[in-house]
């Protein structure tokens, strides 16, 4: 699959754009990742923002 431009929002009202596969939640962090073929397969943070930084509803 494909990585995908996401726009993610922040609590301050601006706004970044990521490339990525997937998001996961780490501790006190949203960790963007990409995906990556290989032998093995592996993965690749790209983008670690505080959650402090993300809107309060953020999950």
């Amino acid at each position: 699959m494909e990585p995908e431009l996401w726009a993610v929002d922040l609590r301050d009202g601006s706004q970044i754009t990521v490339l990525t596969h997937g998001y996961s939640v780490e501790g006190t962090e949203v960790v963007f990742s990409l995906l990556f073929k290989g032998k093995p397969h592996f993965q690749l943070d790209t983008l670690r923002i505080p959650l402090a930084l993300m809107p309060e509803d953020y999950s």
